[in-house]
């Protein structure tokens, strides 16, 4: 069976247009016509129905289908895996990544990879960690990242870095002008949290939990998916969150959220690179997590992402500089 053929009927299916399926191959639409007549005259059914406002999938089209998918993805992960044995970067690389990381760490190593190996294609989808782990497991992605310890089993992860964690509050907030927060004014606040199954979301909630903070004991006013839905409601006044120092960084360099650790807690959480194991793993995939390495920030070699001007981090680096320097002065 012709994979060009096959190829062809799925994206007209898709589609419901062979003038769209054209467009999207790269191909002319008497080409797509050609190759799918051929596929049905090799199967000896009529795979669709054509009026002039859209295309359908008879029974039989409707049937094949399927099956259809499956040969195609079945022939990528073929190529993938001749690839991977010959060492090349290049053809598809399925990635499936944590927001965090998809949206603060990879676009610069993606546009890296792709500039110095352009026969490489990069398909990138944003989830939450749990769902991150499950396309893994599926063969849907080639590649994770991850946020946190991933204690699945079939998955194997890489660390790249160390995230810290940090609490936001608009500028305005009273809690700006300390220096951390304490667990009683987080717990009195109202507050913003990610969704289930996100690993910002986990950490936070383990970290309070040992520090002796439940977490229904948080006056959660909204749970939100999308970290700049978060980022958006804090400066609008809504809550307290727990974010990403990674994704703040534009928001303190402008003034409109001020970041503040929590007294006696150190939230911090590895981000990594994440492989189903016994998976071979392609080139492109190695040479993406490099790269996702040392972009992540200047902080990402040694181990650990750097300070973000306005966290706790800083704020501490600034009081062991002051009690050092008032104890070196002469008396």
């Amino acid at each position: 069976m012709d994979l060009r053929r096959v190829e062809a009927f799925v994206t007209v299916a898709r589609e419901r247009s062979f003038t769209r399926a054209a467009l999207r191959l790269h191909v002319s639409q008497s080409a797509i016509s050609q190759q799918v007549v051929a596929l049905e005259r090799e199967l000896g059914a009529r795979l669709l129905d054509r009026t002039r406002r859209r295309v359908d999938l008879t029974a039989a089209g409707a049937a094949f289908y399927e099956h259809a998918e499956r040969i195609l993805a079945e022939a990528e992960r073929a190529r993938r895996s001749v690839a991977a044995a010959q060492g090349a970067i290049a053809g598809e690389l399925s990635v499936a990544a944590s927001l965090t990381t998809a949206a603060y760490v990879l676009p610069p190593a993606v546009a890296a990879l792709v500039a110095a190996h352009p026969d490489v294609r990069v398909s990138m989808r944003v989830e939450n960690t749990e769902e991150v782990v499950h396309g893994l497991l599926r063969g849907d992605a080639d590649l994770g990242f991850v946020e946190g310890d991933v204690p699945a089993d079939g998955i194997r992860l890489e660390p790249l870095f160390e995230d810290e964690l940090v609490v936001i509050a608009p500028a305005a907030h009273r809690l700006a002008a300390l220096d951390e927060v304490r667990l009683a004014d987080l717990a009195a606040e109202p507050f913003v949290q990610r969704e289930r199954g996100s690993g910002t979301r986990q950490i936070a909630e383990d970290a309070l939990l040992r520090a002796g903070l439940e977490p229904r004991g948080l006056r959660v006013v909204a749970e939100l998916s999308g970290i700049d839905a978060i980022k958006s409601a804090v400066e609008a006044g809504l809550g307290l969150a727990i974010v990403s120092a990674l994704t703040i960084r534009k928001e303190l360099r402008l003034g409109t959220l001020v970041a503040r650790s929590v007294e006696g807690i150190e939230l911090r959480r590895p981000l990594s690179a994440a492989f189903a194991s016994g998976r071979v793993e392609s080139a492109a995939a190695r040479a993406l997590v490099t790269l996702a390495a040392q972009r992540a920030g200047s902080g990402a070699a040694s181990g650990s992402a750097p300070p973000v001007p306005g966290t706790a981090r800083s704020s501490a680096a600034a009081r062991a500089t002051r009690r050092a320097s008032r104890t070196a002065r002469p008396r």
